[in-house]
């Protein structure tokens, strides 16, 4: 299990489909984001429809609601998504109850490089209460085109 200490707004939760998948991905979900595009989930699971990934599960703790726990039977998803979520929004990572250092955050972002690139191009990101579906924004403007 990998925790992260999170200080400040998650992203959209439609991010991770996209860190784990890519854009576009057939994907069950089941969590907290209200509205949709919201930033202050406690509660995320993702599994992919379109292979036998198991399914990443993320979760605040009870005690400590900056406290998220990422759970997955595979680590290297497990790992994945805290990192992300360290790397977007938090300000420690731990693993089996042992702080990661800089230099081996620095090791697992060149590691999922490929990943966390496609995350940050994410769409997602653009999300807001105006337009909570901004990959339908961009599809009429290309219509229009």
């Amino acid at each position: 299990m990998h925790q992260v200490l999170i200080e400040k707004a998650r992203p959209d939760f439609r991010v991770f489909i996209d860190l784990l998948y890519g854009f576009g991905r057939n994907v069950d979900t089941e969590g907290n984001s209200y509205p949709v595009h919201s930033r202050a989930w406690s509660n995320l699971y993702i599994k992919d429809r379109e292979s036998n990934d198991p399914f990443v599960e993320v979760s605040s703790c009870e005690s400590n609601p900056s406290l998220f726990e990422v759970n997955s039977e595979s680590r290297s998803q497990e790992e994945l998504v805290a990192l992300y979520l360290r790397v977007f929004c938090g300000t420690s990572l731990v693993l089996n109850g042992v702080e990661l250092t800089s230099a081996e955050i620095s090791r697992l972002k060149a590691v999922h490089q490929q990943a966390l690139t496609r995350a940050e191009r994410s769409i997602w990101h653009k999300s807001s209460d105006e337009t909570p579906y901004p990959n339908r924004a961009y599809s009429l403007h290309l219509q229009s085109v």
